[in-house]
């Protein structure tokens, strides 16, 4: 019994060594982690939804996945009254919403409003608030809990109701970390075709029917081996069969409404996280990842690398999703990359790509690719042998190089030195037996570079001293002297009977083929550029020549029309090959990937990791266009291989859809949803507009971009940084409808599909409606200011007239009382002295006389001063500070008293009233004419000067001062009178001399 044991044990171990030999063709993983925007590298739960999202439940947040970008549910404002949903269970949904399992209740999730709700539904049947949705039907979502409670909630209703309790072994918990080793949601109940639930116990199957109610257990009936454990199970609607999983029983299949019973695979052991799509079965047994077809026959098997793998899934298009414990999603895509590439492949002699790189490839007659000289690789599917098994070296690169002669149908392979100066090469059929071979002298002919075959002419070879013929009669090499020999690197093959040689450090020679064996030298392709490679397109007249400088484009006389480089968007500048296609478009590698050019319109295409390029840096010379048009290129890390045109044909359509809208850097939130947002209407200052568009593509979102553009502005579209909003700062008032699109790398051509519309209104002062209130108001004032104007001009000329009227009556009593009186007077006076000459009183007539003489001599000062009062300013000679001088002249002037005079002119030209300029003439007079009589002083000092509101007059002497109450005169009581006529105000001081100070105000009523 034991060594029957032992040789099942053997038989199952050699079985999976087997298994691991053979593979499902080509194929890809990407990789979805933290750096991704995941907020945690464990994902329990996953469901693809209806609308080209895929959830991931994680132990802190719910986790949304497009296709490009991860978005996280952990803020406070996505959940309405409810708190934040950390870790969910299970995932349903009815077109409208989606509903996420926990252990507080259900969260719904509204797809317009991008928001969460939450129902307690066991509330009135359990104290335990934990619900798990089951899926949706009969316009109801099914839910059970630890219990097996089973309660359906009417969607449209919102109803609950307890349909029926399981006879399910209770769970201890839902909680990942309380499952002693076999969990629940490896074993997720599922609605089948035939309108059942099932739930699988880790002993039984339990179905409940939707339209009878009945409960049956199908597995009483079918598994008869009380010591099964189901660990895993998984659904196949197509085929309406359920995978069991067990823990050592293999693999079972019930089919036929779990009436039809299969067993597989019993060798294996702790089956766990299985699950079915189309044409493919993937689980994990134990620390193994397998991957079967549904015939149980071809199959893939990771004995490493998915060692913490659990949670397996198909989406929609068939892509394997396994979570990666602690560090994301694993996505393997059996249709491989864009770009198709060896770098996931299993095996040895793959996986000594990753080592050595591929610098050599070759098509061979039944159209296989030879590569390195060493590994055949058949791209149809996807695998590689040994060329030859008396080769000794086929996981190195050889160094050696192998050509496919397709006239011929020979393979020619330069193998390395087999003697110390000697090396071989050999020639094979196109059945790969060995139908010749040649030596050269390496020490003479020196490294060989390239090799090139012709239909009617001899092949040419290239070694580091020069080009050479192979002459078969003697099996020597001929070298062609007619050529440069110096480091000869790379022979292009051209129209019209020409060859284009590239050197190392040389110039690229222009070569003519002019007969058998007659080769001339007919001009040099771009003079002091280091260019490699060479191809004609035929087509445009036009050559592309790949250089140590980017890719030269050159017109049918090999003069440059343009340059390809990082200047214009080319990824790397030293080319490594140059492929056309039969499609228009120029493939290059370089140390920066692989690049296309259209020959057209020129657009650069730039390819990376996300569309499967072997690694950044490719190799010289590792590049080839087979017959069917397919193309290769060897890099350190491997080959991609493609067949153009390439083109996104995706499953999932591509949509731009709004996920944010900031105002000001605070989120808008729109009644309807911000995704359904088309126009916003924002006030003057709310012009600081931040909008995230993201792209939904579950396929592609990785190789498609986001571009832009502010249409009724300008029709240039511009590319969007990956997950960055679009900020637009500072916008000036106005409209713009800013429009969204998407383009890819392959098609260049962006397909526009979302505009936003935003009116940014004008600051009140800057619309049509304040204008015309600003000019309503400005023609009132204006109205208002001539009327004003008017008004005063009217007001000043009547006062002007009052003033000349005042100032008429002012002369008129002038006049009477200072002249009238005098002459009244000197009539009286003359009338006397009459008498007494008459009477002969000679003496007392001449007294009368002398009064007469004074009086005269009085009326006429008078009479001065009443007329330069009256004259203008504008005569320098009249103004009021040279009257004053001239007035302390003529009464200061023949005495002993110094005076000295402080006049501020600029009063010359604000006094204008000629009653102001008489009164301040007549007061300095009289003030003066006291000093010369009665003060005894011998200095005397005039001032007139001003402030703020007044002018001041000051007169001010050191004489003996007075008794102001024994005056007995009228001149003080004249000054106090005529100060009172300016409305000014009279100051004496007379004690240690005598000062007289006078304000006169500069505005009077």
């Amino acid at each position: 019994m034991k060594l029957l044991l032992k040789l099942c044990i053997f038989i199952a171990f050699y079985s999976c060594v087997k298994m691991s030999s053979q593979n499902m063709g080509n194929y890809s993983v990407a990789k979805i982690t933290q750096d991704d925007g995941l907020s945690q590298g464990s994902n329990y739960f996953w469901f693809e939804d209806h609308k080209g999202f895929v959830w991931l439940t994680c132990n802190d947040a719910l986790n949304r996945y497009d296709g490009s970008s991860v978005k996280v549910y952990n803020l406070k404002y996505f959940f309405r009254n409810c708190p934040a949903l950390q870790q969910g269970y299970g995932f349903a949904e009815d077109g409208k919403h989606l509903y996420i399992g926990s252990t507080r209740g259900l969260y719904v999730y509204n797809y317009q409003l991008d928001e969460f709700t939450l129902i307690d539904i066991y509330k009135k049947y359990s104290k335990n608030k934990t619900a798990v949705p089951i899926g949706f039907a009969d316009g109801k979502i099914w839910i059970f809990n630890e219990d097996y409670q089973l309660v359906s909630f009417d969607v449209t209703a919102k109803k609950i109701k307890l349909e029926a309790q399981i006879p399910m072994q209770h769970l201890k918990s839902v909680h990942i970390y309380d499952n002693d080793g076999n969990v629940f949601y490896f074993r997720m109940p599922f609605l089948d075709t035939n309108r059942n639930i099932c739930f699988i116990g880790t002993k039984e199957i339990i179905t409940y029917n939707l339209d009878s109610g009945k409960i049956n257990i199908p597995s009483r009936k079918l598994i008869a081996d009380s010591s099964v454990i189901f660990q895993s199970a998984a659904y196949d609607k197509k085929e309406d069969a359920l995978y069991l999983g067990t823990t050592n029983h293999g693999l079972i299949i019930l089919k036929n409404n779990y009436q039809q019973t299969e067993q597989h695979l019993k060798f294996l052991k702790r089956i766990g996280g299985i699950t079915v799509k189309d044409d493919k079965i993937a689980f994990k047994s134990v620390s193994t990842l397998f991957i079967f077809d549904k015939l149980l026959k071809q199959r893939t098997v990771f004995h490493t690398g998915f060692e913490r793998a659990f949670n397996f899934q198909f989406d929609n298009i068939g892509r394997l999703w396994v979570c990666d414990d602690g560090q994301g999603e694993v996505i393997i895509d059996f249709r491989g990359a864009m770009l198709k590439n060896t770098i996931d492949g299993t095996g040895p002699l793959m996986q000594a790509f990753k080592t050595t790189g591929v610098s050599d490839i070759t098509e061979l007659a039944d159209r296989k690719m030879l590569i390195n000289s060493a590994t055949v690789f058949d791209p149809e599917n996807f695998s590689v042998k040994k060329f030859a098994s008396d080769r000794r070296s086929y996981y190195n690169n050889s160094r050696g190089k192998s050509y496919g002669n397709p006239y011929t149908e020979e393979l020619w392979m330069f193998e390395n030195k087999i003697g110390d100066r000697e090396s071989i090469i050999v020639v094979f059929d196109k059945n790969l037996k060995q139908k010749d071979s040649y030596t050269y002298d390496q020490e003479t002919m020196g490294k060989h570079q390239h090799m090139i075959n012709f239909p009617d002419s001899p092949s040419v070879f290239s070694f580091s001293t020069g080009l050479y013929l192979l002459n078969k009669t003697t099996r020597k090499f001929e070298k062609i002297n007619t050529i440069p020999d110096q480091n000869p690197f790379y022979i292009n093959i051209l129209s019209d009977n020409r060859i284009a040689v590239s050197y190392l450090n040389r110039d690229m020679m222009l070569v003519k083929i002019e007969g058998q064996n007659k080769y001339k030298t007919i001009g040099r392709i771009l003079p002091k550029v280091q260019s490699f490679y060479i191809q004609e397109d035929k087509k445009n007249r036009q050559y592309w020549v790949g250089t140590n400088q980017g890719v030269y484009l050159l017109d049918k006389d090999f003069k440059t029309m343009k340059i390809f480089d990082s200047n214009n968007g080319l990824a790397g500048t030293y080319i490594y090959g140059i492929l056309l296609d039969d499609f228009g478009k120029l493939w290059c590698s370089h140390q920066r990937g692989l690049s296309s050019i259209d020959t057209q319109t020129h657009i650069i295409s730039n390819y990376d990791k996300e569309d499967g390029i072997q690694y950044w840096d490719f190799n010289n010379r590792g590049f080839l266009k087979t017959s069917d048009g397919v193309l290769y290129f060897g890099g350190v890390k491997g080959f991609n291989y493609f067949k153009p045109p390439l083109k996104l044909s995706s499953f999932y359509r591509p949509e731009i859809y709004i996920d944010e809208v900031l105002i000001n850097n605070k989120r808008y939130v729109s009644p309807n949803g911000i995704n359904s947002l088309n126009e916003l209407d924002l006030k003057y200052d709310e012009n600081n507009i931040s909008i995230k568009a993201l792209i939904k593509d579950l396929e592609h979102g990785s190789q498609r971009s986001m571009m832009y553009r502010i249409k009724n502005i300008d029709q240039t579209w511009k590319k969007m940084s990956r997950r960055a909003p679009l900020n637009l700062t500072s916008l000036a008032p106005g409209t713009y409808n800013i429009e969204f699109g998407i383009t890819d790398k392959f098609t260049g051509k962006v397909l526009a599909q979302k505009i936003i519309k935003l009116n940014i209104h004008k600051v009140f002062y800057q619309t049509f409606l304040f204008w015309i209130i600003l000019g309503s108001l400005f023609s009132g004032i204006l109205i208002l200011a001539v009327s004003r104007w008017e008004f005063i001009k009217q007001k000043n000329e009547f006062k002007e007239k009052m003033a000349l009227e005042s100032q008429r009556n002012k002369i008129t009593a002038d006049l009477h009382d200072d002249i009238g009186s005098t002459l009244s007077s000197l009539q009286i006076n003359s009338m006397v002295a009459g008498e007494l000459i008459d009477k002969q009183k000679i003496e007392d007539a001449q007294k009368v006389l002398r009064n007469i003489e004074v009086q005269s001599r009085k009326l006429s000062e008078n009479m001065s001063d009443i007329v330069w009062s009256l004259k203008s300013n504008k005569d320098s000679l009249m103004t009021l500070s040279t009257r004053i001088r001239n007035i302390a002249s003529e009464i200061l002037g023949n005495s002993d008293i110094n005076y000295k005079i402080n006049i501020d002119e600029s009063i010359d030209s604000e006094i204008i009233d000629f009653s102001i300029k008489k009164n301040i003439i007549l007061i300095t007079k009289e003030a003066l004419n006291n000093v010369l009589k009665y003060s005894r002083a011998d200095e005397v000092s005039i001032d007139l000067k001003k402030n703020e509101n007044s002018h001041i007059l000051q007169i001010k002497d050191n004489g003996t001062g007075f008794d102001p109450s024994e005056i007995k005169g009228n001149g003080i009581g004249n000054m106090k009178k005529r100060t009172q006529e300016m409305n000014g105000i009279f100051d004496l001081e007379s004690e240690n001399g005598t000062t007289i100070k006078i304000l006169i105000p500069k505005f009077r009523d």
